[in-house]
């Protein structure tokens, strides 16, 4: 089971997805894109650890995509200390294209199955979700 799962993902995901090649931003910016999309503004100190380097690393990181116009960093009203990275117009735009682009890239492969099999699917997902929330993992 665990081998078709490997196989399916290296079958419906490129080495380089196109959507982050036409972008010319790496893996990893992109991700920090989303990020800021599903959290909203956040401080530097917490975007550092969630990408697993120091606050300085952080900012240049942070810097690269700021250059394209797609992320604005702040500081806090509240406390001038800390800075907040958060999506420019630009940025968001550029996450709704992605995201747009990977759903139609979903609607392919379910596309390849019947509305029964499309059914199934849907339960044995929504089983394994249910089943790892309750675990927590």
């Amino acid at each position: 089971m665990l081998e078709h799962v490997r196989q399916f993902i290296r079958l419906r995901r490129p080495d380089v997805p196109p959507w982050i090649a036409d972008t010319e931003l790496t893996f990893n910016q992109l991700r920090l894109l989303f990020r800021l999309q599903r959290d909203g503004p956040t401080p530097m100190h917490l975007l550092a650890g969630w990408l697993g380097v120091d606050k300085a690393t952080a900012t240049g990181f942070v810097k690269r995509v700021e250059r394209r116009g797609l992320v604005a960093r702040q500081r806090r009203e509240d406390d001038h200390r800390v800075v907040e990275c958060r999506l420019s117009d630009a940025g968001a735009a550029l996450v709704t294209e992605i995201d747009g682009l990977r759903l139609d890239a979903m609607r392919q492969v379910l596309g390849l199955l019947d509305e029964t099999k499309l059914t199934e699917l849907d339960r044995l997902l929504s089983l394994i979700i249910e089943r790892s929330r309750e675990s927590g993992s």
